[in-house]
């Protein structure tokens, strides 16, 4: 085949996968959380607004269902709470508990150790280029599905 893009261009998403699997630790027996209730929570710890499950389904790109699956689950463990919406009764707001942030803390270290390495050793200056690269690449991304829809 004389065109090689489809080569460069497979070999660059070898390149993402890597990238994906080295910086993206899975959830372990020590933490008992998976990568998507970690996220929710991360999600609730950091939001300076009052979040439902349609506006977690669309921050995280995750279906409604799936959501509120993960918001049972985490309520049942404790983790996080619904308060009912006053003003519309069909709706609810869903807010980390303590016990929720604690889980949190205890894993960030986990979790967030291969980026702060990355960090370290790529520098501040070459760290914040990645990320801001990133950003714009899923900007395009999501973009791109908008398309789609």
């Amino acid at each position: 085949m004389e065109d090689s893009e489809w080569i460069y261009m497979l070999e660059k998403m070898q390149d993402i996968k890597y990238f994906s699997r080295v910086m993206i630790l899975r959830a372990t027996k020590e933490y008992q959380i998976p990568a998507e209730h970690l996220e929710l929570l991360s999600q609730l710890a950091v939001s300076n607004e009052k979040l439902t499950p349609r506006s977690l389904s669309k921050l995280m790109n995750v279906n409604k269902t799936i959501i509120s699956r993960i918001i049972d689950k985490l309520n049942s463990m404790g983790y996080l709470t619904k308060t009912k919406d006053e003003k519309d009764k069909r709706s609810y707001f869903i807010s980390i508990t303590e016990l929720g942030k604690e889980q949190l803390d205890n894993i960030y270290k986990h979790y967030l150790g291969p980026i702060y390495d990355l960090r370290r050793k790529l520098g501040e200056e070459n760290f914040s280029e990645l990320m801001t690269r990133i950003e714009e690449a899923n900007v395009k991304i999501n973009e791109h599905r908008e398309d789609f829809k």
